[in-house]
């Protein structure tokens, strides 16, 4: 039967969410210079071929500028899911990890492994270290 469990890396989630915001501030540069683009009169000339070149050039500028704000909304809605599975799965280890250290300090577990490290006096940590 293949292994059901699954493993999350953290530090991995967390270089993911700093990959995205380097591609939303990616996508920021084009966004600002297009805007740039609209910002100034066209210089094609006074005939009517110039001014159909200009409406689709402002269409066009338009239509990059939604897909560029798409994209950006799709990266950082990205980035606010993996931001929360991550502070999920954070979570969750440390209270895990404060679960165990309970349970073994209540059940004495740790007492032989903190008096090998010099940590114990003996007692259990569900004792705060004080004597009996």
């Amino acid at each position: 039967m293949p292994d059901q469990s699954y493993y999350v890396h953290l530090d991995s989630l967390k270089d993911f969410v700093r990959e995205l915001e380097t591609q939303i501030h990616a996508m920021s540069q084009p966004n600002d210079f297009l805007r740039t683009l609209g910002e100034h009169p066209l210089l094609f000339g006074e005939f009517g071929e110039a001014g159909s070149l200009a409406d689709a050039h402002h269409a066009a500028v338009a239509e990059m500028q939604g897909l560029l704000d798409q994209v950006r909304g799709a990266i950082t809605f990205a980035q606010e899911v993996t931001t929360t599975v991550a502070d999920g799965y954070e979570q969750a280890d440390q209270s895990v990890a404060g679960d165990l250290h309970r349970s073994g300090a209540e059940a004495g577990l740790l007492d032989p492994l903190l008096s090998l490290l010099g940590l114990g006096s003996g007692t259990s940590a569900s004792e705060g270290g004080k004597g009996a």
